[in-house]
């Protein structure tokens, strides 16, 4: 269909439609490198996506640009259709991650709360290539949010993606149908690598039925459209609207939300079924806190709130009450360790280059939700590459030998992987060991107790089953 744009937006010399070489080869790299960074991600949904329209995908945001690029390898852009997304502009202010993110398509956005009114004038290049994306079967990923949130629930949504749709679909003379496209991220942990996580895509919004409305009243089409689109967001999600117990609620679904999943035919080790378990896990626990059952909901809650404190405060884990670690187990576990400790010490050295880099930078942002994204720049797209040419070239001068420097580099990922996993590993092995220590000299028998009277009462609340 011809384009009927206003004349102001000639002034972008910008083409769309096609994906460049960069934008292919990067996203295969991507690919690969997720597959390093996650162990496993589940692409749910992807049958609600509609093909060859122009498509504005809307998600949570509970992470920072592991978000974004998974929602790129998850969207079948098909029609050779380019995806690009929208991201708060000061994370452009790094100097490699701007380069990244243009060499890509993630375009910034300028914000009020962020810098200031003097910079939303910057947004007009942003707006116009958007609207020519849109026009042209595009898909743009955007974060209604604005920004990332730090905990498992959904902000706000601002008006701003639907103020772009309705604009594109103005310059095409409302005669291009618009699609938004509820999506969610989840993941099994935010902070750590190696976790599993999900992009689950919702049924899409039409902005068509909603043109003639929009022509008489923005405001109120925006509104429509966006308690629509949130609704079908939230409903993706694990939302956890209670914030004022929002830690303790956490760690409920943690542990004994595995106990719940189980009862309800659940599989608890696959995340999928997880989140599913989980929201009804939350779902139930609120209903009845708004039903009558308020004091013993919220008892329930301030014992959690207590246990979860005190776990932490004794660095052990909820699991060991399960299966408790005696001397029996602990000593074959430890000889384990020791026996694959020199192989862990070559695993560390060959890829110290991209382990510890990202730690030090971590170490000096507050933000925890960026350390993820820190850790996936740094160690698998950067660090791993420039690594292989370092070691490529030192092992070729060291061994003479081509076969033995190509054999090496093929297994630098295995090592990385299993130093990532002897680490963790490592650290649940040390909390059994605490553990046995502490319940030798009877400090956790209050902790026993406490857990205790919260799975009763949970039991008699959501399954009417016995401990």
């Amino acid at each position: 269909m011809k384009q009927r744009l206003w004349e102001k937006d000639q002034e972008v010399k910008y083409q769309s439609g096609r994906k460049g070489l960069v934008y292919r080869i990067f996203k295969q790299y991507v690919r690969l490198a997720h597959s390093v960074y996650y162990r496993k991600i589940h692409f749910l949904g992807k049958e609600n996506m509609p093909d060859n329209v122009p498509l504005m995908v809307i998600s949570d945001h509970q992470n920072s640009l592991n978000d974004a690029l998974a929602l790129v390898l998850a969207i079948n852009a098909r029609g050779r259709r380019k995806i690009r997304a929208i991201a708060r502009a000061d994370a452009f202010n790094f100097p490699v991650f701007g380069t990244i993110f243009r060499g890509i398509g993630i375009m910034p956005a300028f914000r009020l709360m962020y810098q200031g009114i003097g910079s939303l004038s910057n947004n007009a290049d942003t707006f116009i290539k958007t609207y020519h994306e849109l026009l042209n079967n595009g898909t743009i990923i955007i974060y209604p949010e604005a920004g990332h949130q730090d905990k498992r629930w959904l902000g706000k949504f601002s008006y701003g993606y639907l103020r772009i749709a309705f604009e594109a679909a103005e310059r095409g003379n409302y005669e291009t149908d618009i699609f938004v496209m509820p999506s969610c991220n989840h993941y099994s942990d935010y902070m750590n690598i190696r976790e599993d996580m999900i992009i689950k895509f919702g049924e899409p919004v039409s902005l068509k039925p909603y043109y003639g409305m929009y022509k008489e009243k923005h405001r109120t089409a925006q509104r429509e459209v966006n308690a629509i689109v949130r609704e079908r967001v939230a409903d993706l999600m694990l939302n956890i609207t209670d914030l004022d117990n929002y830690e303790a609620i956490d760690f409920l679904r943690n542990t004994y939300g595995i106990r719940y999943a189980g009862y309800n035919g659940f599989n608890p080790c696959r995340l999928p079924e997880k989140l599913l378990s989980d929201k009804q896990f939350f779902e139930h626990l609120n209903t009845l806190k708004t039903s009558g059952q308020e004091s013993e909901i919220q008892q329930i809650y301030d014992d959690a709130a207590f246990l979860n404190s005190r776990i932490n405060e004794y660095k052990i884990s909820d699991k060991c009450f399960d299966r408790q670690p005696s001397l029996m187990t602990v000593v074959p576990c430890a000889t384990l360790f020791a026996l694959l400790f020199p192989l862990y010490i070559f695993a560390f050295i060959s890829d110290i280059l991209v382990i510890y880099p990202p730690k030090l930078i971590n170490r000096r942002i507050k933000d925890a939700m960026l350390h993820g994204t820190i850790t996936l720049i740094f160690s698998v797209i950067v660090a791993i590459p420039l690594l292989n040419i370092i070691l490529f070239f030192s092992t070729w001068a060291i061994t003479g030998s081509i076969l033995i420097t190509l054999a090496y580099l093929v297994c630098l990922p295995f090592l990385y992987i299993f130093v990532i996993d002897y680490d963790k590993a490592w650290n649940r092995f040390r909390k059994k060991v605490r553990f046995y220590n502490l319940q030798k000299t009877g400090k956790l028998a209050e902790l026993a107790d406490v857990r205790k009277r919260i799975r009763e009462r949970l039991d008699k609340l959501l399954t009417n089953r016995k401990s």
